[in-house]
């Protein structure tokens, strides 16, 4: 080889993409829990069964749901903060769930002792719904039937030391009335009696105000800004002007505390993958689903700021 095809060579070389080594997969061949609080058809429970499939693919490994039901996610949380730190055992949830609890209820149980893994949605606003149909056809009119007195709905929501129940105590402290009897549910449940007519309002993340299956109706949202597939439904901010008092939910994957960083790194990355595929894509669409992956950072930062708001939204 002459001087000048070497050298040549040796250019080429340093010019060519080497081609990308696939990512490591320490979970290979394992079976992931990822506990998931809050039942079937909540914004936590599609969120993470969009992604399983991909996830599933990119790790190398079989994913599983376990439902362990509770208001808040207390049970769920319990078991993944006692599980080993090694990737097999996870929880996915609305972090503001866990934080406004903390705040409200005094816990000891803090979210940040658990392993940040990715932030998996954008934040979602919660609405206050009634049933299609019903009697309630807009805020003002149950602002008004409120204030009068001349009514006193039931109320559904998963806690009252949760985002629903600091919103159900805004939209109090702005009729100037309170709402009837409270029960206390996951998301499903709360669906099913309002349409059953069992319950007159319940708080439920807006997304499911756009499930084809359900009948139901928004009043109010808890958004800064309205949900571009649901203009009829105005937020509590643009209503009262009250800015400060919006604040929305997203959706976070955690592990054990002690998690090891490549564990967190190769489940963030099958998030990823799993993400950018056409067909989640599409369907995250459709349910207007605001699949977004985001690394840890991204998550602390987010958990950040929703101590802020609550601090906000509490204050005297």
């Amino acid at each position: 080889m002459t001087r000048r095809a070497a050298t040549l060579f040796a250019v080429l070389a340093l010019a060519w993409p080497a081609t990308a080594a696939e990512p490591p997969r320490p979970l290979a061949g394992k079976t992931v829990v990822v506990v998931e609080p809050s039942g079937r058809d909540s914004l936590t429970d599609r969120t993470i069964r969009l992604l399983a499939p991909g996830m599933e693919k990119a790790l190398g490994a079989k994913i599983e749901i376990l439902y362990r039901r509770s208001p808040v996610g207390t049970e769920a949380y319990r078991q993944v903060a006692a599980a080993k730190p090694d990737g097999l055992t996870l929880l996915v949830i609305a972090d503001a769930t866990r934080l406004f609890h903390e705040h409200l209820a005094g816990s000891k149980e803090k979210l940040e002792a658990l392993t940040p893994v990715a932030k998996l949605t954008d934040g979602v606003s919660l609405a206050l719904v009634t049933r299609a149909g019903g009697p309630l056809p807009d805020y003002q009119t149950l602002f008004t039937r409120m204030r009068d007195g001349k009514l006193r709905p039931s109320m559904s929501l998963n806690d009252a030391a949760s985002p629903a129940g600091v919103f159900a105590a805004i939209l109090e402290d702005d009729i100037g009335s309170r709402f009837g009897q409270r029960q206390f549910q996951v998301d499903q449940e709360t669906a099913d009696d309002l349409e059953a007519g069992t319950v007159d309002l319940g708080i439920l993340p807006t997304p499911i105000l756009l499930d084809p299956k359900r009948k139901l109706r928004g009043l109010l949202t808890s958004g800064a800004r309205q949900h571009p597939s649901l203009p009829q439904v105005p937020t509590f901010a643009e209503t009262t002007l009250k800015r400060k008092l919006s604040f929305t939910i997203a959706v976070g994957l955690f592990g054990p505390p002690g998690l090891p960083k490549p564990v967190v790194d190769a489940l963030h990355h099958a998030a990823k993958e799993a993400s950018g595929a056409p067909a989640v894509k599409a369907a995250a669409k459709t349910v207007a689903l605001p699949v977004t992956i985001n690394d840890a950072t991204v998550l602390r930062a987010a958990m950040a700021r929703t101590h802020r708001v609550i601090r906000d939204l509490l204050a005297p």
